[in-house]
């Protein structure tokens, strides 16, 4: 059994691309597996739920179990993650937003690399509008990173809130109850409490964890995404993410790294200002300073890795949009 996880809110327009990605999955890469859905809905105002409710009925064959766990109000991605992530079957099982899609490469692939690791990070690309990818070379410099983030550095950069690891999958074991609870003391930064609760932690420094250059995700930039600077909900997010570190500051005996994770608590309040100039301030927080001296140190393989990421995927990336779009259209119009 193979577990897709999908949440959403407020995705009406969008929600059915997800699905369809996880179709186009399972008709060309999940030859003799048999695999569960569950979709979470944190109580859309929209159709997000019709949607889903209908794509389900069309595609009902394609799963051995659909779980749909629908909230009447809205309670925040994190109790609709630990909600479906308590329901998963699957030894292998990912998550996927509901504006965003799985890219046309194999996720079985990555996910059988979990024979060997505990962690697998994963790249992803980025796009807005109709398909468009975002190409620009810097983009993706935190992503290409992850191949030099570990060990006891992986473990100090989770705890200091970094955005690593969002789509990265992980052996359904890490998953305890105590993780659960973590979760649960937040509304928007399921992924990154989650992780900090699983490679920040000090018993986990040893965690194994390998990195994979290609596309695992196609990251849909939008008005209402929480990578958008002007996301309504990007306020709360970066409020969460400056709380995660308070905790790990409580923990944390006085010296160097107190100082470090005082520091990165600034930073994160500094994000939520309106003005794009102080925002600029949180380039002097310590991640970047982290970002900085692995880049400085390991430049010529950080820049390859991304240009070969961007150039090697970006068309594949693009086509399958379309492809994915020209689907949706003719099953609306039939």
């Amino acid at each position: 059994m193979f577990t897709f996880v999908v949440t959403c809110y407020n995705q009406a327009e969008v929600v059915r691309y997800a699905l369809e990605s996880i179709k186009y999955q399972i008709e060309n890469f999940g030859k003799g597996q048999s695999f569960q859905l569950i979709v979470t809905d944190d109580g859309s105002e929209d159709e997000s739920r019709q949607v889903i409710g209908r794509w389900i009925s069309e595609n009902q064959k394609l799963f051995a179990r659909t779980d749909k766990l629908f909230r009447k109000k809205n309670a925040g991605i994190c109790r609709s993650y630990v909600k479906a992530l308590r329901l998963v079957e699957g030894e292998r099982f990912l998550v996927l937003n509901g504006d965003d899609l799985l890219a046309p490469y194999s996720v079985f692939e990555v996910t059988d690399l979990l024979e060997e690791y505990d962690i697998v990070c994963t790249a992803f690309l980025k796009f807005k509008g109709d398909g468009e990818i975002i190409c620009s070379y810097g983009t993706y410099l935190e992503v290409v990173l992850q191949q030099f983030i570990k060990g006891r550095l992986l473990n100090r950069a989770v705890r200091l809130g970094c955005p690593i690891m969002g789509t990265a999958v992980f052996r359904r074991e890490l998953l305890t109850e105590e993780v659960f609870r973590f979760i649960l003391r937040f509304k928007t930064v399921n992924d990154r409490a989650c992780f900090q609760k699983i490679a920040g932690s000090r018993k986990n420094e040893n965690i194994r964890v390998c990195y994979v250059n290609r596309p695992f995700i196609l990251y849909r930039i939008s008005e209402t995404s929480i990578s958008n600077f002007e996301s309504p909900t990007r306020a709360l997010h970066n409020k969460e993410i400056a709380e995660l570190v308070r905790i790990e500051i409580r923990k944390e005996r006085p010296g160097f790294f107190r100082m470090m994770l005082f520091l990165q608590e600034r930073s994160a309040a500094v994000r939520s200002n309106p003005s794009y100039y102080v925002r600029l301030l949180r380039f002097f927080s310590p991640y970047y300073f982290i970002m900085l001296w692995l880049y400085l140190k390991n430049y010529k393989e950080i820049a390859g890795m991304e240009r070969r990421l961007v150039d090697r995927y970006q068309e594949g990336c693009r086509m399958h949009y379309k492809r994915i779009m020209k689907n949706i259209d003719f099953y609306s119009n039939v």
